[in-house]
């Protein structure tokens, strides 16, 4: 192993390490582990297809034996509703407040009929740094296999599931969101640009077996990130799935809670202008996503 710890040959596993609710932490893995990880990965997800295709189950039945949890994404409302990934050198602005109310309400509506268990458990997670370290950290191990963990937390996470699946079923929209990830920290971080161009390329997958704490708004991502080394990047993610957890009267209150066992397509690697609410502009090295979850 070379002097800077990182094993050669090596592959970037960008869900892996011990992040924060704030930032996923990426993690340098040998070669033949890392495709060890993607083909258990898949063998949990035909595992899912054989759960669908079994005769004489219920949906719940099914819910209950699937180790991933399923889409349940209502049909959009509009084609104007769906939310595209922008062009590498397009400024990212603040989403408006009609976007906010129209995400917010729909939240509402979901928590109200949600229930308590669900919503309690989603809250947990959320609100409780050390609870979002240990269920994260113990999917990462399992490679997201629920049924390894124990039974306590297993419950927990199935009720998370249906938190978010409820709202899925009540969402028309599509959505753009940002997560940070920090790279390994003896990335120099004058090489972070040339280490995501080599580690992020197009058309490669991505997955994340964790929960992932997103955002609406870039400017809210970096204002969320502790970026005082300089190793921080920014996952831009085109997706269906998730709940919105914002608020629609605070501008930088637009948290999304994206669900665990997300499959993605890297679009492209670029620095990326945005707009604070002030007119300020920054920038930020994004990687951008594109859901291309199997629908089970």
């Amino acid at each position: 192993m070379p002097r800077s710890g990182r094993p050669e040959p090596y592959a970037v596993d960008a869900d892996l390490g011990s992040g924060t609710k704030a930032s996923k932490a990426a993690q340098v893995l040998d070669v033949d582990l890392h495709e060890a990880r993607s083909e258990q990965r898949a063998g949990l997800k035909d595992l899912d297809a054989m759960v669908e295709s079994m005769p004489g189950l219920t949906r719940m039945q099914r819910d209950r034996e699937r180790l991933m949890p399923r889409s349940t994404t209502a049909e959009l409302g509009d084609e104007r509703m769906a939310r595209r990934l922008p062009a590498p050198r397009a400024v990212r602005k603040p989403i408006s407040a009609r976007q906010r109310n129209a995400r917010s309400k729909a939240r509402l509506e979901v928590q109200r009929s949600m229930p308590l268990t669900q919503l309690g458990a989603q809250y947990e997670l959320v609100s409780e740094p050390q609870r979002w370290s240990e269920l994260n950290d113990q999917l990462s191990a399992a490679t997201g296999d629920v049924q390894a963990l124990p039974d306590k937390d297993q419950e927990q996470i199935r009720r998370i599931d249906r938190s978010i699946q409820s709202y899925e079923r009540a969402n028309d929209r599509g959505h753009v969101v940002y997560s940070n990830v920090r790279m390994p920290w003896y990335i120099n971080p004058g090489n972070v640009r040339g280490f995501l161009q080599n580690n992020f390329k197009a058309g490669q997958q991505v997955s994340f077996d964790r929960y992932t704490f997103a955002t609406h708004q870039l400017h809210e991502a970096a204002m969320l990130a502790d970026d005082s080394d300089g190793r921080t990047a920014v996952f831009e993610i085109e997706t269906r799935r998730g709940a919105y957890l914002g608020a629609s009267d605070k501008r930088d209150v637009t948290h999304h809670l994206l669900p665990r066992g997300l499959d993605f397509e890297i679009v492209g690697v670029s620095e990326a202008p945005f707009r604070y609410p002030n007119g300020r502009l920054g920038t930020r090295m994004v990687i951008q996503l594109r859901d291309t979850t199997p629908e089970l």
